[in-house]
């Protein structure tokens, strides 16, 4: 990635996080803003700038901690204690810059119906189908077989203008044979040409899913985190 395109990444953040423009323009400079309405925490870091998102009480815990300590999810959960905070854990973000030229399926027969999507997602586990998201995207890319049964996916939908949120699924059967490369790869293809930098968000224990999208060029430069709180329980 080129420093434009870590600005325009950076800028894409800042507005999703209710952010002035060039709030996240300065690496190694934490930007915060408090927000008493939110029940959730969020920070993020993007090529070594970093912005958080949460409470007063929060905001103000997390001025003790540096983004190395608050990047994992034991260091964020801890400002949260007392206020019963719930993560998922880490997701690592990367962002692809250029087209890919390989394709791993030659000649794929490709869908880019939802009901498609629909349908695979009925035949994976049900934490793949969550981090994938694919039901929330709006442009698909599903290699079908010859009986047009659904064999994996690849997707996009558009974020704040600028980036192409992108999620990948494949049926557990028809995995590691280049099928989800596949169709990342043409999702991802189609994105660059839309003018958008495609973002891959994957769970940092996700090894498949972070592998697949170093293999298709994507560069993780960031992670996010967000923890739902409640009241405080003290």
């Amino acid at each position: 990635m080129d420093g434009h395109q870590i600005d325009i990444i950076r800028l894409a953040w800042a507005r999703e996080l209710g952010l002035p423009d060039r709030a996240l323009t300065d690496s190694g400079a934490r930007h915060v803003r408090v927000d008493e309405s939110v029940d959730r925490i969020r920070f993020v870091t993007i090529a070594g700038a970093s912005a958080l998102v949460g409470p007063g009480w929060a905001v103000q815990r997390a001025q003790q901690h540096d983004d190395d300590e608050l990047v994992h999810a034991g260091g964020l959960l801890s400002l949260a204690k007392d206020h019963a905070g719930r993560c998922s854990g880490p997701v690592e973000l990367g962002w692809a810059a250029d087209f890919g030229k390989s394709i791993a399926v030659e000649e794929p027969l490709v869908s880019h119906e939802r009901e498609h999507v629909a349908a695979l997602e009925g035949l994976c586990p049900p934490d793949d189908v969550a981090e994938a998201d694919l039901s929330r995207k709006s442009t698909w890319f599903t290699i079908v077989d010859d009986d047009h049964h659904p064999l994996a996916s690849a997707g996009y939908a558009e974020w704040q203008g600028i980036v192409a949120d992108m999620g990948a699924l494949t049926v557990p059967s028809a995995r590691r044979r280049g099928l989800g490369a596949t169709a990342t790869q043409l999702a991802t293809n189609d994105a660059l040409d839309a003018g958008l930098i495609p973002q891959w968000r994957a769970h940092r224990d996700n090894t498949a899913s972070r592998r697949l999208a170093a293999r298709l060029g994507y560069e993780e430069l960031g992670t996010h985190l967000s923890i739902a709180v409640t009241a405080s329980t003290v």
